[in-house]
């Protein structure tokens, strides 16, 4: 708990002071002792309802804890989601746990879904006759998951025979320490997953030490309302992400075409978001470029703008002319390139462009075998463990 605290209390160099002032705030009314007593007796009855506590073999996924909307958040939801599809293969029971340095949360409400979250101790404690355990850990808190000692002497190899842990890696710029990922080791085998294909190799094997094997994500063109040109509204969405050029790019986007309206993406659940880019004629991020806010408006009929990033973006997209090789070319054509393809016959054929260049990379049915083939690689249940 300490850890994170202070990790909240020095966002403010990259966050912004109100910003981060809001989630201490948020911390702190999260951290109620009569909200926390509460959830822990609800979370309680859950596992008994729900789980055997003999279970022999269980699959945790570990989690933010808090109330949000990311890509992080989404992408773990949807792995445990395939994850309990996959019984036959892997034989476990699955639990979704908050980050044990984080609060504690009954579920997220700011996106449809079903499952419910559990105080990772709890679970801990509730299965006392487990044999393999295979825990999924985002990569952000892999660093205080190896340095809290509570938890490791909790999953020495007396108390549980086989222990597999996996880091969800979905943004490489927050690559875990090798030196953290031979801590993990120690408690038992390791292993990483990750979101793009541009770091899914070797390099990345030999950076974090431990195998790869690449998920890709949830996202996928038949899970969004695709409209043509004629249907779209003078409409540009923008990432929430902070850039230095931010202001400069918006700003002249602003003075050339007054009539355009902007919109930046924030204080909306996900079902909202998506009925608000399948309206949107444009889409900017200032993020990793390869982004739910360049991908998902393009699968909703949208053209979207970003810089070329080769820790994300496979070499295919130099390609496309609305991604540029770096900001100081995406100021000088933007507005060039808005006016350009803002024509039916234009629009229709360079969207159709991205679309296909964006699918080629993003296909639900390969995301579904590339989880199944994890764990028939490294946790079915006829492997020996």
């Amino acid at each position: 708990m300490k850890h994170y605290f202070f990790k909240l209390i020095y966002s403010y160099k990259t966050e912004g002071f109100l910003k981060t002032i809001e989630r201490i705030l948020d911390y702190a009314r999260w951290r109620n002792p009569i909200r926390v007593m509460v959830i822990k007796r609800i979370q309680r009855g859950r596992l008994i309802k729900n789980y055997n506590p003999n279970t022999q073999r269980l699959i945790i996924f570990l989690t933010p804890g808090h109330n949000w909307i990311n890509g992080g958040i989404l992408s773990i939801n949807s792995i445990y989601n395939e994850t309990c599809k996959l019984k036959e293969i892997h034989g476990a029971e699955v639990v979704m746990c908050t980050d044990p340095g984080g609060n504690i949360l009954l579920r997220y409400t700011k996106f449809a879904n079903e499952n419910h979250l559990y105080s990772f101790s709890r679970v801990l404690s509730y299965f006392q006759n487990l044999d393999s355990l295979l825990i999924h850990i985002p990569e952000l808190s892999v660093e205080g998951f190896a340095e809290n000692h509570s938890i490791q002497a909790r999953l020495q190899p007396k108390k549980i025979k086989y222990l597999h842990i996996n880091i969800l890696l979905q943004n490489i710029e927050y690559t875990p320490s090798r030196e953290s990922v031979e801590k993990l080791r120690k408690l038992g085998r390791v292993t990483c997953t990750t979101a793009h294909q541009a770091y899914s190799g070797h390099e990345t094997e030999e950076k974090i030490g431990c195998h790869i094997h690449k998920l890709s994500t949830w996202v996928s063109p038949e899970q969004y309302l695709k409209r043509g040109y004629s249907e779209k509204n003078s409409l540009m969405v923008i990432s929430p992400d902070e850039h230095e050029l931010r202001s400069v790019v918006l700003s002249s986007i602003k003075k050339a075409f007054p009539r355009l309206r902007l919109q930046v993406i924030k204080n909306l659940s996900y079902e909202e978001y998506k009925r608000v880019i399948s309206k949107a004629k444009w889409a900017i991020t200032f993020g990793e470029g390869l982004d739910g806010y360049f991908i998902e408006p393009i699968f909703s009929g949208g053209i979207a703008f970003a810089v070329y990033n080769d820790k994300f973006f496979t070499k295919d997209f130099k390609t496309l002319r609305t991604v540029y090789p770096d900001y100081e070319t995406l100021i000088q054509n933007i507005c060039m390139d808005i006016a350009a393809l803002d024509n039916e016959s234009s629009y229709t054929q360079y969207q159709r462009k991205q679309f296909e260049s964006c699918a080629k990379h993003y296909d639900y049915k390969v995301y579904k075998d590339n989880v199944s083939s994890f764990y028939r690689k490294y946790y079915s249940k006829v492997s020996g463990v």
